[in-house]
């Protein structure tokens, strides 16, 4: 138990320190082949998603940024698994940049 205290603490000391970090994250969006291209036109409307391919089975590969200061990671990854035609969102890849030393 003290263990997870002596985590938890750690956590929130390094709270205040996130905020200069930046995050990239790769996804494989699966969706269903009828609505592959209403799928990619809403998420085109969410801010910090790209779609770098499509195959016409459904499978759309997705990066999400997070510049620094941003929170928005995990609300864009549940607003990309909510879009009408998504039947799974799987994180195959992620990266943070310090940009303190920037």
């Amino acid at each position: 138990m003290s263990e997870v205290k002596g985590a938890m603490s750690e956590m929130k000391s390094a709270e205040g320190t996130d905020s200069e970090f930046s995050s990239l994250t790769g996804l494989i969006v699966h969706t269903s082949p009828t609505k592959i291209e209403s799928v990619q036109e809403q998420l085109k409307n969410l801010t910090g998603v790209e779609i770098h391919g499509a195959a016409p089975e459904g499978k759309l590969v997705v990066t999400v940024e997070e510049m620094p200061g941003q929170k928005t990671m995990v609300d864009t990854i549940t607003a990309i698994s909510h879009v009408e035609g998504v039947l799974s969102t799987s994180l195959v890849y992620t990266h943070n940049d310090d940009w303190s030393e920037a």
